[in-house]
């Protein structure tokens, strides 16, 4: 007997959200709780879930700003971490990491190759911006560890490049580790490959100019 679309709609829509194990007394997630305002960028840390929590309700009411729920919170912070730390979770989902690995300096390698090969172009200066502000609002704009040689290398590379509104906000992507300040001034076709690799995860942002799906991606 085939289900219809009326209940189905309703079995994804009270499908379960992501939610930390146990916030209140478990143990503090890796490198604390973390959230990002989308409205403005605004990062908030604590290494208590109930400061964590205080700390989003104060800076909403001071910026008038709608106060993100506990539960809403916990979702955003999940999707950023590992196995283990939440319930509903699908140990098997794609998701994001924060440490620099081989495989990502062979990619941006790549990258620049194919920057190199297609002139050096960069997007005009509009483009960069928009993108920056998307970025510096995404809660996968998040330092990233490793290689600290690497990140030296290609933070030069970015400080030759124009400066938007938005580069004190920004870090590395957590899909693709990209360093941001130089991310943002790529074309897509020069971003394609990366794009295509990791459509998986940016399409689990719905806002990310780099998902193909979403209402912010525009091709060259």
């Amino acid at each position: 007997m085939e289900q219809s679309d009326e209940s189905v709609d309703s079995k994804q829509a009270t499908k379960p959200k992501l939610c930390l194990i146990n916030p209140l007394r478990g143990p503090c997630p890796p490198g604390g709780f973390r959230f990002v305002f989308e409205q403005d960028g605004f990062v908030v840390h604590a290494w208590c879930y109930t400061d964590w929590v205080g700390f989003a309700r104060d800076h909403a009411r001071a910026n008038d700003l709608p106060v993100p729920t506990g539960e809403a919170m916990q979702e955003q912070l999940c999707l950023t971490l590992e196995p283990g730390w939440c319930s509903y979770d699908d140990d098997n989902r794609p998701r994001p990491s924060m440490l620099l690995e081989w495989k990502d300096v062979l990619r941006a390698a790549e990258t620049f190759t194919k920057w190199i090969e297609d002139g050096l172009q960069i997007v005009d200066k509009a483009e960069a911006e928009r993108r920056a502000l998307i970025c510096a609002r995404c809660p996968l704009n998040i330092p990233i560890t490793g290689c600290s040689v690497c990140q030296g290398t290609i933070n030069k590379l970015a400080s030759k490049l124009p400066e938007t509104h938005s580069d004190s906000f920004l870090k590395s992507c957590a899909v693709c580790h990209c360093t941001l300040k130089m991310k943002i001034w790529l074309p897509i076709k020069t971003l394609d490959k990366g794009i295509q690799q990791h459509q998986n995860l940016y399409s689990q942002v719905q806002h990310c100019w780099m998902n193909t799906n979403g209402n912010n991606f525009q091709p060259d």
